[in-house]
């Protein structure tokens, strides 16, 4: 029962001293091997009818990869992540429509200004899309990555190195172009396979170089890395970590889970220990068939992880809970508000309008139900197209609602939901 391995932890360098391993990122381990599949999957699209869809899956899935590539860089591994693309799909729509949305403004901006101000919109679009993505990356939130200031405050606080990263996504680009054009003269029949390769290489290494610059810039952006985290917890050897563990190991491999079980239980209710001890106990308690009393050290499990501000650890511990209790709380109430508000920013919207919905099932009356309903029923519509469900919490939160300034926010969603058909 060791605990989970660490990745490598990189040094926050310059990232112009790391500038050949971010062009060549894309050719190690997993980030290759995904290379390859996708552009032999892109053969496909000449297949009649469905090559269409197929050429769609394919830079999906090329683009859900590339935003695991940029989350990964962002929270310090510097190793391409798993094929596993655990990022929330909402993300990768989010991007899109945000490439869309750009696309209708140039256009936009060509139709009523002509070639000049189309021109100079372009040069703007080209400059703030790094900083938009990588808004988009951290908080999860359209809103906030098609936000100027938002991308302009971004840009002031990473300073000069956001430039250079400008500059150089430019070269990596035109470097793509021009292997494509290479490709396309000199190997015809290998063209296609190729010209797919280079792309996704090109994609690849620029969301590596913008997840650096997320890394490289953390504490003027003020967020934490996980990799930083990870290395703040307890290391092998700590009081109440490795030592607990050691003596449970031998009851393990007899079978004698029920005495493992009895002895952890004695430990985690008399003394501090760690979160891997923690992890351990949960499984084993799962094993027993206990839900109840799985349920119950999830509360203390979760309060314990936000205390070490392990705050992904903890929104999976709440996502399992929710999933088996739907009102399910964390034992701080504040907790599960930082919570549902993480899942929120981060792209899990289901997670957030659960979190939210059991903070309101919970604490009806809190100060903060109104803003708590709100938000829910902005991710019904926004995320899934519940109007009639967002409807609902809505009018529920204009009843509790006793600021005039939310009041006047949940009237202005109320109406933008409209009737609801009958």
């Amino acid at each position: 029962m060791n605990a989970r391995p660490r990745a490598a932890i990189a040094p926050a360098e310059p990232f112009w001293q790391r500038i050949p391993s971010i062009a060549l990122y894309p050719g190690r381990g997993a980030a290759l091997m995904t290379l390859i599949a996708l552009a032999l999957a892109s053969l496909l699209r000449i297949i009649p009818f469905i090559g269409g869809i197929v050429n769609i899956l394919v830079w999906l899935a090329a683009y859900k990869y590339a935003f695991e590539i940029l989350r990964r860089t962002a929270d310090g591994y510097m190793d391409p992540p798993e094929v596993e693309l655990a990022v929330d799909d909402g993300v990768v729509w989010r991007f899109i429509g945000m490439q869309l949305i750009l696309v209708v403004a140039l256009l936009a901006c060509v139709g009523f200004g002509g070639p000049r101000l189309g021109l100079l919109a372009l040069i703007v679009v080209a400059f703030l899309q790094p900083g938009m993505t990588m808004t988009l990356a951290m908080t999860g939130s359209l809103g906030a990555a098609l936000n100027p200031l938002q991308t302009f405050s971004l840009v002031a606080r990473v300073g000069f190195p956001y430039l250079a990263v400008f500059g150089l996504l430019l070269v990596i680009q035109a470097s793509a172009l021009m292997a494509v054009k290479w490709v396309a003269q000199a190997l015809p029949l290998l063209g296609p396979v190729l010209l797919m390769f280079a792309m996704f290489w090109a994609m690849f290494s620029a969301f590596h170089l913008m997840g650096y610059l997320l890394y490289q810039s953390h504490e003027s952006l003020g967020f934490e890395p996980e990799a930083l985290r990870d290395d703040a917890r307890p290391m092998p050897g700590a009081p109440g970590g490795d030592a607990v563990l050691a003596q449970v190991e031998p009851l393990l491999r007899e079978g004698r889970t029920d005495e493992a079980l009895t002895m952890l239980r004695g430990e985690i209710r008399t003394r501090s220990v760690t979160a891997d001890v923690h992890e351990v106990y949960r499984r084993l308690l799962k094993q027993a068939g206990d839900p109840a009393a799985v349920q119950e050290h999830a509360r203390q499990f979760i309060h314990l992880l936000m205390m070490e501000r392990q705050d992904r650890r903890a929104l999976g511990v709440l996502r399992e809970s929710l999933d088996v209790d739907p009102a399910f709380v964390t034992a701080d109430s504040t907790h599960a508000e930082r919570l549902a508000e993480q899942a929120r920013l981060g792209g899990q919207s289901q997670l957030a309008v659960d979190a939210y919905q059991a903070l309101l099932h919970t604490y009806p009356a809190d100060a903060n139900a109104p803003q708590w309903g709100l938000h829910a029923a902005m991710l019904l519509v926004d995320r899934f197209g519940r109007d009639a469900d967002a409807k609902v919490l809505l009018e529920q939160a204009r009843a509790r609602a006793t600021d005039p300034v939310m009041q006047q926010k949940i009237e202005a969603a109320l109406k933008a939901v409209g009737p609801i058909a009958g």
